[in-house]
């Protein structure tokens, strides 16, 4: 441009103004056009995923919003980035620019270099180099000034980078904070290469998808919706040459053993199948692929009887179901299985539980049906594969389940009285128990025990022929028991399942009292009444302590018997609670008999005789209380 030797380094330096004022416009441009277009993608990206999200992401709406959004993109790059970019802009349009921007240069570097060019180009006579070199020497020294006008483009380098920024921040945003289809559809539109189903976040999964199957038999189709949820799922089928229209079936969601509905899973299943079908799942606009079940001839369970030997305790007699499938037994029940096929076959077998490591084979019979056997001892699936008529084993039957019923243990209780009661000593005293056990008793006992001494037992009834009720009544003749005025008989019934082998074969009931009284109840006017102060104050009186022993004796008889239902953890925080309680009331013995040695008691034999006994209470107590804090450190050691 400058090429007469006087004035190349000036000419030069000016260039370098040109040059730099040109790269920071080009700047510019380009960071607003890199914002401007990011914010077009971004606006084209949530149109095309709203898009997506209104047709469920079908396979016609991926392939049409991808070539709308790479059309977009790319119109909106060359328009927005690279056309501007890549325009010529030469350097007298840079120095008009650049004078534009910096008034303070009086158009000396537009005359510069436009002088300069014509002095190249034409060399007129009237061309003065000097003239030349000296508005060169002006332009230099003024752009020398503005410090070769690098605050041309500052302020809008800085507005179109803030432009970027924020453009580039916003589209984080949405991406990570905005709607799930925003970033599914984002993923689908951007990755062509991984194919139009897997591209769409809403699936249906089928099985048993493409299937062979035995003509007439029945067929569970089952259906998993992934990535979305619905309550209405359907079932199309019609026949493979595409003639007549869709039957639509509705699918039911699947429930688990706890009686929970398993998320997004649903099954139908299709009775007595004649013809070959194609059939898909659909639910809210979003399909599955297309399947066909072949329907072919092959062996298949037309029915199947089931024969059910029940457990020898529980006196049952077999039972025949003519229409079996599902079972639901006793454990140790043996069922006979014997299976019709729809066609002749050489073989099967059983098939137990879904990884089929437990096998057992049946046997053919001469009518041609097949027969075998098994003990139901735990809960799991079988189904019954036949042999084709190429000799593979193929799945004949549905999966069905084997439930194991619970034996529940027997119940005892007292219907007469029910209640601890009080009676003389020469009483006659009749009680009535009760048992009942959902498959039969095996016995029914009275035990009881006179003031805690050994315990005795009467048979109120020996089972063996199955009775599932029974109730039975027992006279406690008083006078025979040498009792006296004080005296206790605690009691309680125990049942006996007939199954002696399960954990709780025997149950108890609760524990009742039958206190002995004098023959004739004489009211006195005792110290403690009026002032608490006398010779029963204070720590109670023989009633009271004697009430609350029966009710500890009670409490530890219900808890040792009910042990089983407790956590080890809540049977020793109530083990620790009935030892403070025996101890309690023990210190309570102690203080009553202190109080009563200090004083002058009434010459009343019954005075005296609870004086005589207290020491021999208290004692006892201490013996219970320590036997409580030991079987409490017992099971404290096993935990």
């Amino acid at each position: 441009m400058f090429n007469e030797p006087s004035v190349t380094g000036d000419s030069n330096e000016i260039l370098r103004a040109i040059r730099q004022v040109r790269n920071r416009w080009r700047l510019r441009v380009a960071l607003r056009g890199v914002a401007v277009l990011i914010a077009a993608a971004l606006g084209t990206l949530l149109v095309s995923s709203y898009g997506l999200e209104v047709f469920r992401f079908s396979p016609g709406a991926i392939v049409g919003f991808r070539v709308l959004t790479y059309l977009a993109l790319l119109g909106s790059g060359w328009w927005l980035f690279v056309r501007p970019i890549s325009q010529h802009v030469s350097d007298e349009r840079v120095a008009l620019y650049l004078e534009e921007h910096e008034p303070a240069l009086q158009a000396t570097v537009l005359s510069a270099v436009e002088e300069s060019k014509r002095g190249q180009r034409d060399r007129a006579a009237n061309h003065s180099p000097e003239l030349v070199k000296q508005l060169i020497e002006s332009a230099v020294t003024k752009i020398r000034d503005i410090d070769m006008g690098r605050a041309v483009e500052q302020q809008q380098l800085q507005t179109s980078s803030g432009l970027l920024v924020g453009a580039g921040l916003l589209a984080m945003l949405l991406f990570i904070f905005g709607p799930s289809y925003l970033r599914h559809g984002i993923s689908a539109l951007l990755t062509p290469m991984g194919g139009v189903e897997a591209a769409s976040p809403y699936q249906i999964d089928v099985m048993p998808g493409d299937a062979t199957v035995a003509r007439g038999a029945d067929q569970i189709i089952t259906a998993q919706l992934l990535g979305f949820e619905s309550d209405e799922v359907s079932l199309l089928m019609r026949s493979p040459d595409g003639s007549g229209t869709y039957d639509r079936l509705p699918l039911i969601p699947v429930e688990n053993d706890a009686g929970e509905t398993e998320a997004g899973l649903y099954e139908v299943l299709l009775f007595d199948l004649e013809e070959t079908t194609d059939y898909r799942v659909e639910s809210l606009g979003v399909e599955s692929s297309t399947f066909t079940l072949d329907v072919i001839e092959l062996p298949y369970v037309e029915r199947l009887e089931l024969e059910y030997h029940f457990p020898a305790y529980t006196g049952l007699e077999p039972r025949l179901v003519e229409e079996g499938g599902d079972i639901a037994v006793l454990s140790g029940t043996e069922v006979q299985l014997r299976a019709v096929p729809t066609m002749g076959t050489t073989g099967g077998r059983l098939v137990f539980d879904d990884d089929g490591a437990n096998q057992q084979e049946l046997t053919v019979a001469e009518d041609g049906s097949l027969a075998s056997s098994f003990v139901v001892e735990e809960e799991g699936f079988y189904r019954i594969d036949l042999a084709a008529p190429d000799g593979q084993l193929i799945s004949a039957s549905p999966q069905y389940t084997i439930d194991v019923l619970t034996d529940q243990p027997p119940s005892a209780m007292f219907i007469r009285p029910g209640r601890d009661t009080t009676a003389s000593a020469i009483e006659e005293l009749f009680i009535e128990a009760r048992a009942d056990d959902d498959f039969g008793l095996q016995a029914l006992d009275l035990v009881y025990s006179v003031n805690g001494g050994p315990e005795q037992t009467v048979n109120l009834f020996s089972g063996g022929t199955g009775v599932k009720e029974f109730s039975a009544g027992h006279t406690f003749f008083l006078e025979e028991m040498d009792l006296e005025p004080g005296d206790f008989v605690s009691y309680f019934a125990r049942a006996t399942d007939r199954n002696l082998e399960q954990q709780n074969a025997d149950v108890k009931s609760d524990l009742y009292f039958i206190q002995v009284r004098r023959y004739n109840q004489d009211f006195r006017a005792q110290q403690s009444q009026g002032g608490g102060g006398g010779a029963m104050g204070g720590g109670g009186n023989p009633q009271q302590l004697s009430q609350a022993q029966r009710e500890i004796i009670s409490a530890t008889f219900n808890l040792i018997r009910d042990q089983d239902t407790y956590t080890e953890e809540e049977f020793q925080e109530n083990l620790v609670f009935l030892t403070l309680a025996q101890g309690r009331l023990r210190e309570q013995v102690e203080t009553l008999l202190r109080r009563m040695n200090s004083r002058v008691m009434p010459a009343d034999p019954v005075f005296r005789s609870i004086q005589d006994l207290l020491p021999e209470a208290a004692s006892a107590m201490q013996s219970a209380e320590e036997e409580l804090q030991g079987k409490g450190r017992r099971c404290g050691a096993s935990a």
